[in-house]
């Protein structure tokens, strides 16, 4: 019959409470002549009775928006032949179970069925057969619900849109050297002969412009998982779940909010990023040296980068087996002078008398000079004698000197990372949420017409375009100037399905609410053929706008907490060097052109 779907929310919500002693009451009704829904003990119900009791109470709203969501379903996805016989199997693997559980336990087949559906809150096959196709006719509903909304096409319900407007995508690449000598020191980390050469190694690398920065990545990145992707890590953004340490996502995000040079393509000023990115303006801080509780100014401790000399590279690779001291001292003298080889020696006098170990090898004092920093710092061609300097590029707002680039123009920016993927990393913004390079506009059309016009795409055009999940037509289409997250690495179809993979489950995850999205487009498509109470209907809107506030209100906290802990990580840091490390001249020591008459035994 063509009638319309009449739902009152009370018989809904009977569909997924469980009321204790509750018993079959069909065609009763009370004194009123209205019907009885349930009885329990000596009390009737009508559906007005329960809508009362159960409409508004957190409980009672939950349950009847998952049986509103489940009839909606039901209403609006058909049982295809598929589902049918994955039910059907689903059945048949069940009962095989029962069978096989029932002479484990020593009891009939009868009341294993009856134990096992019990748990599955169901008292026949029949209606459990009805819960493994409800289940069927969800997945699919959601499965097409996504598809139709992770697109970067003209699309009003986009979820990509909004996951790139909430989440502040990052792409980024690196390369990992393992320093796990180093340990979690702050000021005295040392690292072994090998891992000395294989930093030096790579910044020469880096440096000399023959091999991409993704081959050395491939090569000599210690964290293999990002080797194999030629150094991609995959999408960093506000919600990323996957473990990414606070140096490598927090300074990424220092670096793009005040340093960034990116104007033409820009969607957001520096306050802007700023305040998307969560950076807290000040912090409390307890100090270790004072142990007096100040205030912190977060852009103050940001926007210090720190430099390393490309002549330090050089040096750590000559230095990197140097163990004797020159003239076999083992102790730093009593009474050395403050002025040692004729340069000032910083702390010189707190460590006079103090045995010679690990700490003063020169590979140590330059480890924790230049690379034991958990802020960000840049490498600059100061010292850097090679033929071809191009991968060093002014960046005005970092530093007076050329800094090392990736070889795309993009800086190579440094950190050191103490716990997780503990080492020095040599990271690299491939794309941002903020703004995008025009010598990536892709050669196809209409991109190709826009390069040389006044009309350029907005940031928000091309990250659509970026992060789009379209896969290349064919195996052998030619992807080599398509610059963008699925084929970023130039090689296959599997591969291409793997990165539109990633894209498809950052977009998934970015709203921890998102199955309410997929509500209130079932009623929406439901429209007039359901009718709902408006006592429960707006019990089910007001639930859904608290527990959006609330999962707001977590993730900015979390946030916060975490710039927190990382700024604080940067100020110990600070404090601590400033207190006790080692100054880059006691490396004279194994120098033979050392004066060794200003030391003193």
């Amino acid at each position: 019959m063509n009638k319309k779907r009449l739902m009152t929310l009370s018989m809904v919500g009977l569909l997924s409470m469980t009321l204790a002693s509750c018993s079959d009451v069909s065609g009763k009704t009370n004194s009123d002549g209205k019907e009885v829904i349930v009885t329990v003990g000596n009390e009737d119900y009508t559906a007005d009775d329960l809508l009362a009791k159960y409409g508004t109470t957190s409980s009672g709203v939950d349950a009847y928006y998952n049986a509103i969501y489940d009839v909606l379903v039901r209403s609006q996805q058909e049982i295809t032949s598929s589902m049918k016989t994955t039910v059907e199997n689903k059945i048949d693997d069940f009962t095989k179970t029962v069978k096989k559980n029932a002479s484990s336990n020593g009891v009939t087949y009868k009341t294993e069925l009856s134990n096992e559906l019990n748990e599955k809150g169901v008292e026949t096959l029949a209606e459990l057969a009805e819960l493994y196709t409800l289940d069927e006719q969800k997945t699919k509903y959601e499965e097409d619900w996504y598809a139709e909304r992770i697109d970067y096409e003209d699309n009003k319900d986009s979820l990509t849109v909004d996951y790139l407007r909430d989440s502040a995508p990052y792409h980024i690449k690196h390369i990992l050297v393992k320093t796990e000598n180093a340990g979690s020191s702050l000021y005295n980390g040392t690292i072994s002969e090998s891992e000395a050469l294989k930093l030096s190694s790579v910044v020469e690398r880096l440096a000399s412009n023959k091999e991409s920065f993704g081959q050395i990545a491939q090569q000599a990145s210690d964290d293999e998982g990002s080797a194999k992707k030629y150094g991609s890590i995959g999408i960093v953004d506000l919600d990323s779940k996957n473990g990414f340490v606070s140096e490598f996502k927090y300074g990424c995000y220092a670096y793009d909010a005040y340093f960034d040079q990116h104007t033409a393509n820009s969607a957001a000023t520096s306050a802007e990023r700023i305040a998307k990115l969560g950076i807290p303006e000040n912090i409390t801080y307890a100090s270790v040296a004072s142990s007096a509780t100040k205030t912190i100014n977060v852009e103050d401790a940001l926007t210090s980068i720190a430099e390393i000399p490309y002549a330090a590279i050089e040096d750590l690779e000559e230095y990197a087996s140097k163990t004797k001291t020159e003239g076999n001292l083992t102790y730093v003298p009593e009474g050395a002078s403050e002025v040692w080889g004729g340069t000032a020696v910083k702390n010189i006098a707190s460590l006079s008398g103090q045995t010679i170990s690990e700490d003063y090898y020169p590979r140590n004092v330059i480890f924790n000079n230049y690379f034991n920093d958990h802020g960000l710092y840049v490498i600059t061609e100061e010292g850097f004698t090679g033929a071809d300097s191009s991968r060093f590029v002014e960046f005005a707002n970092v530093s007076s000197k050329k800094i090392l680039t990736d070889g795309e123009g993009n800086p190579i920016l440094v950190t050191r990372a103490g716990s997780g993927y503990q080492g020095v990393h040599f990271m690299v913004i491939e794309q941002s949420p903020f703004w995008y390079d025009e010598a990536n506009l892709p050669y196809a059309k209409p991109w190709k017409d826009l390069k040389d016009t006044d009309t350029k795409p907005t940031t928000e055009d091309y990250l659509r375009y970026y992060y789009s999940t379209d896969l290349p037509a064919t195996s052998t289409e030619d992807v080599t100037h398509n610059q963008k997250y699925v084929t970023f690495l130039k090689s296959n179809r599997n591969t291409y399905s793997d990165a539109a993979t990633d894209i498809e489950s950052a977009v998934k995850a970015f709203d921890s609410n998102m199955k309410y999205r997929i509500y209130e487009t079932l009623i929406e498509k439901a429209g007039s053929n359901i009718t709902i109470s408006e006592t429960v209907k707006k019990s089910i809107s007001d639930m859904i706008a608290q527990k959006r506030a609330s999962a707001e209100y977590t993730a900015e906290q979390s946030n916060l907490a975490s710039w927190k802990s990382y700024i604080e990580l940067l100020t110990l840091q600070d404090e601590v060097k400033e207190a006790k490390q080692l100054d880059l001249n006691f490396i004279k020591m194994y120098d033979k052109d050392y004066v060794a008459t200003s030391i003193k035994k």
